[in-house]
């Protein structure tokens, strides 16, 4: 139950101003992320990490499995957890040989692009198996182990990062981005740190280790999990999807010689798994050596190693998603400062791909001085790719070879030959764009988007479930004429050749190609189907194989303005021809006007649309367009604008309903969202005029729970929305009122019936007991009482699930808790302690829920409440044994802050031994009255004294009922007794 105590908070703005460019970059990435959000999926995956890998290694000390091995050629593999069905998952370092990149030259300082990319002041992230050597010659000082540094380095994690950032000390070592920092982590944690390293902006991590299909302890994998959606594709999936900037990097495997999925899709197919098999990632195959001219055109055959893992996986999507060159690749070794050392597989061609990618982001930064969305970056890698295999994409090489230098000429190209832009799609809006294909290439288009996860498998009984795992799925096509080209997209025999004849609904890449096009304009078309689950989807378009004679590119951020300032935006304009061209606003918000300086051009240079006269806009975000118009052809850049102004409306209250009487002490306002609002000034006060305010609190959410209101009084609030134009005047705020009730704490409701009680030893036991409550009560407080018997209570996530007629609220109240600890027997409390997991039972007395139980508070009480505990792994069982409900009921209030009785306080709580009670402007006797959580009276005692003590010291440490009443009605109170 809730302390009686009424919280205040202060928030204050973000400053903008960022000086330093590193931090000015960080700004720029993660301007648009949930911080809050990362923060807590950081703190989340953290302490999951840990509880797994202790789960595993008690279990392996049991069946006697090896925690760690290394073997003499360099392999790492390391328990890391235990799968819901009992499987140990092993990490596994995906080298068996070495990787050497390919046409990166051509972007490094000397290169044929002479773009001098080099990863000068971009930062690489790299996660695998133990530390890197930093103190080598070719890392110069730029690469830091981040999580232990203070344990011994390893070859492997050594040559990985040698391949994406090591200078050419010596010579044969030298990187993918020989300037660039490194970051790097060990993978015991690798989930939590990359929730906190996207929240400093990272791009790209590499990761070449994953679980193989047969670990090195013989464990065969269920040909069920092999290509299939679980847990680690979703939670991967999930990290991409709240950090849209971020891209990671996986290595595919190297088990393509081994046929040891023993159900495949197809004969030396399917043996990709967990994050491998993820929507939003980028996994990377390897290639043997090619033959390349200098021109960076391949002029051999592209041929995989023998050893690299395939797709597809279950419901056929294309991955592997591209291959690098991962063959006898010489890197950095940890044996000395200056050593060397050859290996070839997936591990190497991964951070190939990786290190080379860092370079497109930094030349697209210098061009347009901003970075790529991930699913653009991904989709570039795609659509720029050499195909080799089938033709097509395919489960050995997916989109083909990297080839950076076509991806980074399609960049340096972006509105000449190539088309590179980042688009949104509303819900039932469909999107066109003629461009004209050059007829001396192929016109390619391919659309990208980052997506949501997808629903986790959970029919283990089909081998290879097909099941779609695709959530907004978009479309696009080609027309000329009455001719219809479609996308790529792979069949159900992952032997034949992928086709071209309708819809692909399994990727969130896809691509339309027209080998051989005539010359002259093509329709580009991309909608959706069905309904878009976030109301829009923002996706990546990439086209080449066009003529255009202009280019218009921005060159400047998408931008927040008030509505007395103007919203400047320059872009970089480049002509091949002669000829004029004029340009034009699209889409400009109603009453809003563009101006152009200059208003045409004929020659290269700059370009600044400047959008004037926005007092009378409506605030909101809007998409706007600068339209280039020449003799032959036009060209259309939109931008994000978002507006807000300084003339506020009153925010729309929705509860409590103005007037409203009998809510509990702890209430939860609830208002609607205001389009012109940054953020939300909440105000509680028992004056109508607001003098003095209990609370005033900033926010960014639509709703604020106020704990610690007193009983029998009435409230007043309002909501004053404010952005970084102004702030409302409060005065003209909508103002709401509410009574509290008074609260009766004597009622038990006790659970009868445990005939489904039983967590079995079985992957996702499920066990319930319900309780029923009667009696038309109003829920002003509430404590939940369980026991459940347990021999690994870390396993289990415990809820409270409320009635149907309530809308059945969910409360969790564990979710994995103290580990490999035994039995719970407590009290669930809101002002109770966090558990300290020792003894047996583990948890005990009084305990915060993971969640609030007062989010239930002024709901009705009465139906089955059920206590529910889901155990995802087997192992351990255990039964529930005992459970009941604590209620405080809501009474209305007989007189509203008259009686002196009402405004009472009882302190300190929780106490030491000493109870002190404070009855404000009391003239006549009260009686206090001390109850134990059963209802049995302890002590009594009169007093027309404003405070009054009493001592409590000799009793046991537990929850107790303080009755404070006269002849005008009584007060409760809850104080909670704990002497140590």
């Amino acid at each position: 139950m809730k302390k009686n105590v009424l919280f205040l908070f202060a928030f204050s703005f973000l400053s903008f101003g960022i000086s330093a460019q590193n931090q000015d970059d960080v700004k720029k990435i993660t301007a648009n992320y949930d911080l809050a959000k990362l923060k807590e999926k950081e703190i989340y995956f953290k302490n999951k990490s840990l509880a797994d890998k202790q789960k595993a290694i008690a279990v392996a000390l049991q069946k006697n499995w090896p925690i760690r091995v290394e073997t003499p050629d360099g392999v790492i593999s390391e328990l890391m957890r235990i799968s819901p069905q009992g499987i140990p998952i092993y990490y596994t370092t995906d080298n068996v040989a070495a990787a050497r990149a390919t046409r990166v030259n051509h972007l490094n300082s000397g290169g044929s692009l002479g773009l001098n990319l080099n990863g000068q002041g971009m930062t690489a992230r790299v996660w695998d198996g133990g530390n890197v050597r930093t103190t080598h010659n070719a890392f110069g000082g730029r690469v830091q182990v981040v999580d232990d540094p203070g344990s011994a380095s390893i070859f492997h994690a050594t040559h990985v990062t040698g391949t994406m950032v090591a200078s050419a000390n010596p010579a044969t070592v030298k990187g993918m981005a020989p300037e660039a920092n490194a970051r790097t982590f060990n993978w015991t944690n690798d989930l939590g740190e990359i929730y906190a390293e996207a929240q400093l902006g990272m791009l790209v991590s590499n990761h070449s280790y994953g679980v193989p299909v047969t670990n090195g302890q013989g464990v065969t994998l269920p040909s069920w999990y092999i290509g299939g959606y679980f847990n680690e594709s979703f939670e991967w999936d999930e990290a991409a999807y709240n950090a849209p900037y971020f891209l990671a990097v996986m290595s595919a495997g190297n088990e393509g010689t081994n046929e040891n999925n023993t159900d495949p899709i197809g004969f030396g197919f399917d043996k990709l798994t967990g994050e491998k098999g993820a929507k939003n990632n980028l996994t990377v195959a390897n290639c043997l050596d090619v033959t390349v001219g200098t021109n960076g055109v391949v002029t051999g055959t592209i041929t995989i190693n023998d050893s690299s893992s395939q797709g597809p996986t279950d419901d056929f999507r294309i991955k592997p998603d591209i291959t690098g060159n991962g063959t006898n690749l010489t890197s950095t070794s940890n044996a000395s400062n200056t050593a060397t050392g050859q290996a070839t597989g997936t591990s190497m061609s991964a951070p190939n791909v990786a290190g080379s990618l860092l370079l497109l982001q930094q030349h697209y930064k210098n061009l347009t001085n901003n970075f790529m969305r991930a699913a653009t970056l991904k989709g570039l890698a795609c659509h720029t790719a050499d195909d080799a295999g089938q033709i097509g994409p395919d489960p050995v090489f997916g989109w083909g070879l990297l080839n950076t230098k076509f991806a980074a000429e399609t960049i340096s190209n972006n509105g000449l030959s190539s088309w590179v832009s980042e688009e949104n799609l509303d819900n039932n809006q469909t999107y066109t764009m003629t461009v004209n294909a050059s007829g001396t290439a192929p016109l390619i288009a391919s659309i990208t988007w980052t997506d949501l996860p997808g629903e986790i498998t959970t029919d283990i009984t089909i081998p290879n479930n097909p099941r779609r795992v695709l959530v907004n799925d978009l479309d696009i096509r080609i027309t000329r004429g009455t001719s219809i080209f479609n996308p790529w997209r792979l069949t159900t025999d992952p032997t034949s050749p992928a086709v071209r004849n309708g819809d692909n609904n399994a990727d969130n890449v896809e691509q339309v190609k027209i080998d051989n096009p005539a010359a002259g304009p093509y329709t580009i078309t991309i909608k959706h189907k069905g309904s878009l689950v976030t109301g829009s989807q923002k996706y990546s378009l990439v086209v080449t194989g066009l003529s255009s004679s202009f280019s218009i590119n921005s060159t400047s951020d998408n931008l927040t303005v008030c509505s007395n300032q103007d919203a400047v935006y320059t872009f970089n304009y480049v002509q091949t021809g002669s000829g004029t061209t004029t340009f034009s606003a699209v889409d400009l918000p109603t009453g809003a006007t563009a101006t152009f300086s200059p208003s045409s051009r004929n020659s290269n240079g700059t370009v600044t649309m400047t959008i004037s006269n926005l007092g009378n806009v409506v605030p909101n975000e809007y998409f706007v367009g600068i339209r280039g118009t020449s003799s032959t052809e036009t060209e259309t850049r939109f931008k994000s604008l978002r507006i807000f102004n300084g003339n506020f409306q009153p925010v729309a209250l929705q509860s409590p309903a103005d007037g409203l009487s009998g809510l509990s002490t702890s209430t939860r306002l609830r208002w609607t969202n205001q389009p012109n609002a940054l953020s939300y000034r909440v105000q509680v006060s028992l004056s109508p005029n607001f003098s003095p305010l209990l609370v005033d609190n900033q926010i960014n959410e639509l709703q604020f729970d106020i704990d610690g209101l007193s009983q029998a009084t009435r409230y007043y609030w309002r909501v004053i929305p404010e952005n970084n134009c102004g702030t409302a005047i409060p005065s003209n705020a909508t103002v709401y009122s509410f009574e509290t009730g008074t609260l009766v704490c004597n009622l038990t409701f006790t659970a009868t019936d445990y005939s489904d009680n039983v967590i079995e030893v079985v992957p996702n036991s499920e066990a319930s007991v319900p309780l029923t409550i009667s009696g038309g009560f109003t829920i002003g407080d509430m404590n939940v009482n369980l026991g459940i018997t347990h021999t690994w209570i870390g396993d289990l996530i415990v809820s409270l699930v409320g009635p149907a007629s309530i809308g059945s609220p969910v409360i969790k109240l564990f979710e994995n808790p103290c580990d490999n600890n035994r039995n719970i027997n407590c009290i669930l409390d809101d002002s109770g302690d966090a558990p300290l997991c020792s003894g047996i039972p583990a948890i005990s007395g009084n305990i915060a829920p993971l969640e609030a139980l007062s989010s239930l508070n002024s709901l009705p009480a009465d139906g089955v409440w059920t206590l529910r505990v889901v155990d995802p792994f087997n192992e351990d069982g255990g039964t529930i044994d005992n459970f009941s409900i604590n209620l405080c009921r809501v009474e209305q209030a007989l007189n509203v802050v008259t009686n002196p009785i009402l405004k009472s306080s009882v302190y300190p709580n929780p106490s030491k031994g000493i109870v002190n009670v404070t009855i404000p402007s009391l003239s006549e006797t009260a009686t206090i009255r001390l109850f134990d959580i059963q209802g049995r009276q302890i002590l009594s005692k009169e007093t027309n004294q404003v405070d009054t003590s009493f001592e409590i010291q000799d009793l046991q440490d537990g929850i107790y009922l303080v009755n404070i009443g006269n002849n005008q009605g009584s007060i409760t109170k809850k104080i909670v007794l704990k002497r140590n």
